[in-house]
């Protein structure tokens, strides 16, 4: 049983027809709506409240407060970028490059906001925050915008929007 090239430059042409979400499309998709606010919920919720109810002092009750606020925005707007993709949405491919770029300077606005209050001496704490909150954020939302740019799968996927 084959099909012929015909059927499918028809079915490609067919705007009723929603392109299928599939390779590393489908694993950006994954990401953004499960992995990410998975992570982000789970450091906030099982990470820094329980430090926040143990937290004495106002410095960290801050950056505590900062961090949960900051990256429960960010996980909310991760899932809705993933959603946007994963149902092919007009202008998802545009929100989640918003996405990317908001997931990268709320990392690096935190870093400079955790770097002015704890004004660290120790240099192993400030490259772990570094790593973490400068470092990690900017190759992955390279990786991801670059991929959005570029790839000709999510060209065609979205062609319509």
């Amino acid at each position: 049983m084959s099909v012929n090239t015909q059927e499918i430059q028809a079915a490609r042409s067919d705007p009723m027809v929603i392109p299928a979400v599939t390779g590393w499309l489908l694993v950006l998709c994954i990401l953004l709506t499960l992995v990410y606010p998975a992570t982000s919920l789970y450091a906030i919720f099982w990470k820094a409240v329980p430090k926040l109810v143990d937290a004495h002092s106002r410095t960290r009750i801050l950056l505590l407060c900062v961090y949960s606020a900051l990256f429960f925005g960010v996980a909310i707007f991760s899932f809705w970028a993933g959603v946007k993709l994963w149902l092919v949405k007009p202008d998802a491919v545009r929100f989640a490059r918003r996405y990317l770029l908001t997931y990268l300077i709320a990392n690096i606005a935190y870093f400079v906001f955790w770097t002015l209050v704890v004004r660290p001496t120790q240099m192993l704490g400030f490259a772990e925050m570094g790593w973490y909150h400068v470092v990690a954020p900017i190759a992955s939302t390279a990786l991801w915008y670059f991929y959005l740019e570029h790839s000709k799968r999510v060209r065609n996927t979205y062609r319509h929007g």
